[in-house]
């Protein structure tokens, strides 16, 4: 079931992807779509006319620009979509309406806060590393009781590199006080979270669960997992504090 390195060591924090992989949306084709016209319904409020299906190729295309912060983001997709007249206050409905279908339709992963509070107790240091924003994540953490975990939450749109970028797993591991030979990177995408971590160092678990399990690996994980609570064994052998 799991590939072992030739020399593993010992480990003292976890890092994980957020989406797919703690949290999953049970209408994740239909939230895309849903979003879209929460926007459409503001901008026609605006006097714009603009269809769904639009709005929704913007948004898809800005989420994979590094760089650009939440309101710089909104205030392009509105620039292309020749929306000349708002105000602050409508940008910033725009972008609360864009993240609200993901807000209500998430939910906590099988076994994620019994592998979260069991990791806690026995004193692992824990991220989360992601490709969203904070102010579209943390919510969704909080209202599933699994921000209280976490010792650092690193946000793409916040910090301005993604992942696969090593920036921004090293700006995880700094701020967890950690060296990369002592934490591993759990997620479900091969490339932004197996071969980002890979890349720098980190041991990898890969969860085949969600849109991306069918995916093939660019690089071999360490670790392949269908649940998450198989970590906690994985983490049990090659931990100290778990031993």
């Amino acid at each position: 079931m799991y590939k072992k390195r030739e020399t593993m060591t010992r480990f003292k924090g976890i890092l994980f992807d957020y989406g797919h992989t703690l949290v999953w949306f049970p209408r994740y084709k239909e939230i895309h779509l849903a979003s879209a016209r929460n926007i459409q319904r503001k901008l026609q409020a605006l006097g714009v006319s603009v269809e769904a299906s639009e709005i929704q190729t913007l948004v898809d295309e800005f989420a994979h620009h590094q760089g650009l912060g939440i309101d710089e983001e909104f205030r392009e997709i509105l620039s292309i979509l020749a929306v000349k007249r708002y105000s602050e206050n409508d940008l910033h409905e725009i972008i609360k309406l864009h993240w609200r279908p993901y807000l209500q339709d998430a939910c906590t992963r099988k076994g994620a806060k019994k592998l979260l509070e069991y990791l806690k107790s026995h004193g692992c240091k824990l991220g989360v590393v992601a490709n969203v924003w904070s102010g579209g994540m943390s919510p969704a953490l909080q209202k599933l009781g699994l921000q209280k975990f976490f010792d650092t939450t690193v946000a793409s749109v916040d910090v301005g590199f993604r992942k696969p970028s090593p920036e921004i797993f090293q700006l995880a591991l700094n701020n967890l006080e950690l060296d990369v030979e002592r934490a591993m990177m759990v997620g479900d995408n091969p490339l932004s979270d197996i071969q980002g971590a890979h890349d720098i160092g980190l041991c990898t678990v890969r969860l085949m669960r969600g849109p991306n399990r069918t995916k093939p690996d660019i690089v071999k994980p360490d670790f392949k997992i269908k649940n998450l609570s198989t970590l906690a064994a994985i983490v049990r052998t090659y931990s100290d504090s778990l031993v």
